[in-house]
């Protein structure tokens, strides 16, 4: 599977007129022309005014096709002149491939009011994505799963930072997050974990993620 990872920023006070105009227009030209919606969310940590969609595709060749179409359609060239002024600041995005640590995006929440989406980027260094992954899946998941976590996605980067392994977690609520935890840094399997992986890492980052109303995942 091939994930589009999209980041957009909205102009300071506009985010709800733009959620509202595209889950009204926009997203139902995108899934008539075969766009598949994996999570659509909000920034709570990091920079705000945010917003960040999941896509799922087949290959970057189903992508490319579909996007084709999309944008020959007359009605997506409407809504596009909708946001042309003054409300999109900036797009990115980048391409990830899912890794079988996980089957992704396999858990849609909980729909618990207070659950987020716990987005985590680790840049390694040169050549060692694969080895990390395999590290992670062999010594870190029994941890993780045996704590109850739940891993929504772990990919590894195709587009924009090469050397990236992004990683997706829900969590019910802060609540949580807090007592869950300690579970898994406090297990002894942890520290041999971290020793087998930790030299690997440049630079981690991280962002909190709120679902939309429309978004799969809740």
């Amino acid at each position: 599977m091939i994930v589009d990872a999209r980041t957009y920023t909205i102009a300071a006070g506009k985010i709800n007129d733009y959620l509202s105009n595209y889950s009204t227009n926009g997203l139902p030209l995108q899934r008539k022309h075969g766009f598949d919606l994996a999570g659509y969310f909000t920034v709570e940590t990091g920079a705000l005014n945010q917003v960040v969609h999941y896509w799922k595709w087949e290959s970057a060749a189903h992508r490319q096709d579909s996007r084709q179409e999309l944008n020959k359609d007359p009605e997506w060239i409407d809504y596009r002149s909708s946001n042309s002024e003054g409300v999109i600041v900036s797009q990115k995005n980048r391409l990830l491939m899912a890794t079988d640590i996980v089957e992704p995006f396999n858990f849609s929440g909980t729909g618990s009011e207070k659950s987020f989406i716990d987005e985590r980027t680790y840049t390694l260094s040169y050549a060692q994505a694969p080895a990390y992954v395999e590290i992670t899946k062999k010594l870190a998941m029994p941890i993780i799963e045996k704590a109850g976590w739940k891993l929504l996605g772990y990919f590894t980067s195709i587009t924009g930072t090469i050397n990236d392994v992004v990683h997706l977690w829900y969590w019910e609520s802060q609540e949580q997050r807090e007592k869950l935890q300690p579970i898994v840094t406090n297990d002894p399997g942890w520290q041999i974990y971290q020793a087998a992986n930790g030299h690997r890492i440049q630079k981690q980052e991280n962002r909190y993620l709120i679902s939309t109303d429309f978004s799969p995942i809740k």
